[in-house]
């Protein structure tokens, strides 16, 4: 062989065609939620984003047995707990199709970046990021949530009963052995 090895032309090639370098693990709903004075004013001043971490801040998103992300897909990979909370905001908000959630995330872009949804930089924007293209499409996103895998849900449905129970203690409520939950949507 009288080239030189392929090992040495790694320089020559463009930043964009190296493998993606590994994203650090974002913060939590949780800990958006216990932190909620130090959040980017894009999302403190919004009401709607404000009143849903509220809702969904309580629930034990650090214990989120979240899937790898490190892997490489080709693209960023997606955090389940990212699509699992958008699915929750979309059940809250009676968001009846993923073309309405994505429209709705779209509207306020600080969930874009409260989720975890791997952000496109875009530094011409106030945000910093391209909201559009942060998002997955809206086929992508019901192919991920149909592949979610049934112990996350359990999870959070377990996580969302020790909360009840805690609250209902609080109040002094009687002792109770069964809980109760309606999730048909209307």
């Amino acid at each position: 062989m009288t080239d030189q090895p392929s090992v040495t032309q790694l320089p020559l090639f463009p930043e964009s065609l190296l493998p993606p370098k590994i994203p650090r693990k974002w913060p939590s709903l949780h800990t958006f939620w216990c932190q909620a004075p130090d959040l980017p004013a894009f999302v403190r001043d919004s009401p709607t984003i404000m009143r849903l971490l509220e809702l969904l801040g309580p629930l034990d998103w650090d214990g989120f047995p979240d899937r790898n992300l490190q892997r490489n897909w080709g693209q960023p990979t997606l955090p389940y707990a990212a699509l699992v909370a958008a699915e929750l905001i979309r059940l809250n908000e009676n968001l009846a199709s993923t073309k309405k959630l994505r429209r709705f995330l779209k509207e306020h872009p600080g969930f874009i970046w409260l989720l975890g949804f791997p952000l496109v930089p875009a530094p011409n924007h106030p945000l910093g990021f391209n909201a559009r293209a942060s998002l997955p499409t809206q086929r992508h996103l019901n192919r991920l949530v149909r592949r979610v895998p049934n112990a996350l849900l359990q999870f959070l449905l377990a996580d969302s009963v020790r909360l009840i129970l805690a609250e209902l203690q609080a109040q002094h409520a009687p002792a109770i052995d069964c809980v109760s939950l309606d999730t048909k949507v209307g």
